[in-house]
């Protein structure tokens, strides 16, 4: 990896729809090099996919949080971590160290959301509730 994939990679992480063509005068070559480029990095496994960025307020989302959950025991975060990651409210779910096992980002379209996800993981642990007060 030299210094053009570096620049390729940072102008597709700002834009992920961004023309070969626009990326290639940025780095001084031509859209079919930096394609080619592009699916090397892809092949190669660090470009490993592209996402969408949704205003989830204009689609009615205004409960954003933070969820740590301390699970009750350790051969169960592995399932519970599994189940609570395919959850439609679910944005994220990683594994930490410390007290907590789960660290979950969700967002609701109502608090009573909220109450219903939190009694479906409470049976796996103990939750702990972080409201998030603005999120960019």
């Amino acid at each position: 990896m030299d210094d053009i994939d570096e620049k390729i990679i940072e102008m597709l992480r700002s834009n992920a729809r961004e023309s070969f063509a626009t990326i290639g005068k940025s780095v001084d070559l031509s859209a079919p090099a930096v394609g080619k480029r592009v699916k090397q990095l892809e092949k190669r496994g660090i470009i490993l996919g592209y996402s969408l960025r949704l205003n989830h307020e204009k689609l009615g989302y205004t409960t954003k949080v933070y969820i740590t959950l301390k699970v009750h025991q350790s051969s169960t975060i592995r399932t519970a971590y599994n189940q609570i990651k395919g959850f439609k409210e679910v944005q994220r779910c990683d594994q930490i160290t410390g007290d907590s096992s789960l660290c979950i980002l969700a967002f609701f379209k109502s608090n009573k959301e909220l109450v219903s996800m939190l009694e479906r993981i409470s049976h796996y642990g103990v939750p702990n509730t972080s409201i998030i007060l603005d999120y960019v």
